[in-house]
Parts: C-alpha cells; sequence; structure tokens
C-alpha cells in the first residue's frame, strides 16, 4: 500500500502526532473524562484522513472533538440507557454521520438560562403567589360544595322529614345542620 501521506494535498495533510497531541489537551482543558489517546491505528488514520479530504476541510474533525469534549452525553454524564458509556475516538469515525452531527451540534449540551438573582426572586415570588392562589382557590370550592351540601341538610329538614318537636330536639342535641 502506497504512504497515505502521498495521496493528500498539503493543507489537508493530518500530522498525527501534533494531533494527538491537540486532542488530548483540548479533552484536558474541557475537563473531558473520554479517554486521552496513546497512538491512532492506520486503519482509523484512513479513516479520518479520508472524511477530511471529501469534506476538503480540517475543520470539520476540530469541531467534532471540540463538540464531543464539551457534551456532557459524550463525556457519560447524562443518565441515559447507556450509563457508563462514553465517546471515544474511534466511536468518532465509526460511522460519517457521527463526526458530521458532532461537528453540527447535535451532541451539544442543552443551552442554560442562568437568571440574575433579582430575576430568581420575581420568579419565586410569582409561583409562590400562584400556589397561594392555588390553595385560596381550593377552599373556595370546599367551602361551596359543604354550602351546598348544609342546604341539602336544611331543605330536608324543611320538607318535613321530621315533626317540629323532633327537630327542637335533634337542634338541641346539635345534631341538625346549620
Amino acid at each position: 500500500m502506497a504512504n497515505i501521506r502521498n495521496n493528500h494535498p498539503a493543507e489537508l495533510r493530518i500530522d498525527w502526532n501534533q494531533f494527538i497531541k491537540w486532542f488530548n489537551a483540548t479533552l484536558q482543558m474541557y475537563g473531558s473524562s473520554i479517554a486521552p489517546l496513546k497512538y491512532i491505528t492506520k486503519g482509523k488514520r484512513v479513516q479520518a484522513q479520508r472524511i477530511v479530504n471529501e469534506l476538503g476541510t480540517k475543520q470539520v474533525l476540530i469541531d467534532a472533538v471540540v463538540a464531543m469534549a464539551k457534551s456532557n452525553l459524550c463525556n457519560g454524564r447524562c443518565r441515559t440507557k447507556l450509563d457508563g458509556w462514553k465517546a471515544s475516538f474511534p466511536w468518532m469515525l465509526s460511522k460519517d454521520e457521527i463526526m458530521a452531527d458532532l461537528a453540527n451540534g447535535k451532541y451539544d449540551n442543552p443551552p442554560t438560562t442562568e437568571l440574575t438573582p433579582e430575576e430568581q426572586r420575581q420568579l419565586e415570588q410569582e409561583r409562590y403567589r400562584q400556589q397561594q392562589e392555588e390553595r385560596r382557590a381550593e377552599a373556595r370550592r370546599i367551602e361551596e360544595e359543604e354550602r351546598e351540601r348544609r342546604a341539602r341538610q336544611r331543605e330536608e329538614w324543611a320538607r318535613g322529614c321530621v315533626s317540629y318537636g323532633e327537630y327542637q330536639r335533634l337542634k338541641a342535641e346539635g345534631r341538625v345542620p346549620t
């Protein structure tokens, strides 16, 4: 097999020793738990070089590695069906679309919205106000149901379900609804 260096334009040729150093430094810079590279097999070098040549730029490879180093999913920090799984350089090259997905942001962490202390306080006040309003509404509903129940009982008593004397005796015992 011919030397793979001779088949590529100079600007697309990858210096693999430099790449390994850069790859490991990038993982360290982002606090990644992905295994650093010690070496890259000839097959993976050919595969990576082929992708770079097809796309005409090394930037896709660079973007994919940075995205992989920053991604919580690729670093095994997300709870998924694959608990304990971490990405690797060979995984990144296993399918052409994985590297493209990494470079295009598919594995990026979701954006976080940091609230200022004032916004946080306002949000908490609004939640508290909503909870209080929900409790008041529930209390009104319960009170209305109780009022309706008492009205039904008074109506039954008023229809003469019992005699007036019986009514007075039950009232004295505290058994007549008010």
